[in-house]
C-alpha cells in the first residue's frame, strides 16, 4: 500500500492539492483503517501528504523554498548509501539494472511521462538498496519522493524536453549498470549524484 501510494503521488497521478479519501483507499486495498493510517502517517513524515483536522488528508504542494535544501540532503544521502553498510554481492542489483536498461529501449522509442517516472523511481530504489542499512534506504527514498515531483511538473509542460529527459535517464541507468557490474559503488554514486544535481532547481 505504501509503495503504491508513494508511486501515485510521486508520478503526479495524485496531483498536489488532491484530497485522499481514507474510505476509498481502505476499500481499494481491502484493509482496516489502522494499517492505512500507519501508511498515511509515514507519507506525512515524508511530506508527501498533510492531514488537516476536520478537513481531510491532502497531497502536499511542492514548496520552492524547501526544494533546494531537499536536493542537498538527497545528494548527501546518495553519497552515504555507498559508504554505510554496502551490499557485498551486487549480482541481484546488476540484474535489476539490466532489466531497467532493456525497458529503456522502449521508453526512448516512445517517450512517455509515466514510463519515465516508473523507470526513474525503480532505478533510484535499486541504487538506494545497494546499502543494507534499512534506515538509510528509507531516508534516501524519502528525499527522492520530496524532490522527484519537481522534475515531473516540468516534464508535463514540455514534450520535447520529455524526450531528452528519457534519453538522459536511460544513459544514467546504463552508467550505473556498468558500475555495478564491476562492483564499483563509488562510480555508481558519482553517476547518481551527477544525475540528481542536473535535476535540482
Amino acid at each position: 500500500m505504501y509503495d503504491t501510494l508513494r508511486f501515485r503521488i510521486c508520478t503526479l497521478h495524485y496531483p498536489p492539492g488532491m484530497r485522499l479519501s481514507e474510505t476509498a483507499v481502505a476499500e481499494e486495498f481491502a484493509c482496516s483503517r489502522t494499517p492505512l493510517r500507519r501508511v498515511l502517517a509515514w507519507l506525512e513524515r515524508e511530506e508527501l501528504i498533510a492531514s488537516r483536522q476536520g478537513v481531510g488528508t491532502f497531497v502536499t504542494a511542492i514548496e520552492p523554498a524547501s526544494l533546494a535544501q531537499s536536493f542537498v540532503v538527497r545528494t548527501a544521502l546518495e553519497r552515504a548509501v555507498v559508504e554505510i553498510d554496502p551490499v557485498r554481492d551486487l549480482a541481484a542489483v546488476a540484474a535489476r539494472f539490466q532489466r531497467l536498461s532493456e525497458r529503456c529501449a522502449k521508453l526512448q522509442a516512445e517517450p512517455d511521462m509515466i514510463g519515465f517516472a516508473q523507470i526513474d523511481m525503480e532505478a533510484f530504489d535499486a541504487f538506494a538498496e545497494t546499502t543494507t542499512n534499512t534506515a538509510l534506504q528509507a531516508s534516501a527514498k524519502s528525499y527522492y519522493g520530496r524532490t522527484t515531483r519537481h522534475q515531473l511538473h516540468r516534464l508535463a509542460k514540455d514534450k520535447a524536453w520529455l524526450a531528452a529527459a528519457c534519453d538522459t535517464l536511460c544513459a544514467h541507468v546504463s552508467n550505473i549498470h556498468s558500475a555495478v557490474q564491476v562492483a564499483n559503488l563509488e562510480a555508481a554514486a558519482h553517476y547518481q549524484i551527477a544525475y540528481t544535481r542536473m535535476l535540482a532547481p
